[in-house]
């Protein structure tokens, strides 16, 4: 999946969320030294990932004076050399949302056009989403 989306836009960083009950598990990252690949995130405490689940569709962040007001771990982001991110929605079959994935680059990465591809690669690969305990989804 990862790869499919690299073909689309420059990705410098990414992380896998799966929804769970009030908040959301993380899954995966493809850079565990600066963003956890485990954990678990509150919707009360990640407003973004909140909006994501609600609005069923990608949330852009980009720049960095908007990471800044979106993202408590704002220069943990900007010192990995991103300045936007792309929160898309994961979703199934049914349209359930299922997680997300927080795409990270340089500010400007993430056309619209780009988002349409990222969408539907992403719901393309929802399985990955369902029962999954590995850490190789991507």
């Amino acid at each position: 999946m990862l790869g499919e989306m690299r073909d689309v836009t420059d990705i410098i960083a990414v992380t896998a969320l799966r929804y769970r009950n009030d908040g959301a598990e993380r899954i995966y990252s493809s850079h565990p030294d600066c963003f956890p690949d485990t954990g678990f995130k509150r919707f009360e405490d990640a407003p973004t990932m909140a909006r994501v689940r609600e609005a069923n569709a990608p949330v852009l962040t980009d720049g960095p004076e908007a990471l800044r007001a979106g993202f408590p771990d704002w220069q943990k982001i900007i010192d990995s050399g991103c300045e936007a991110i792309v929160n898309i929605p994961v979703r199934a079959p049914s349209g359930e949302v299922l997680g997300q994935l927080n795409l990270m680059s340089r500010a400007g990465r993430f056309p619209s056009e780009s988002l349409t591809r990222l969408q539907v690669i992403a719901d393309q690969n929802a399985s990955c989403f369902v029962g999954q305990t590995s850490k190789e989804i991507l």
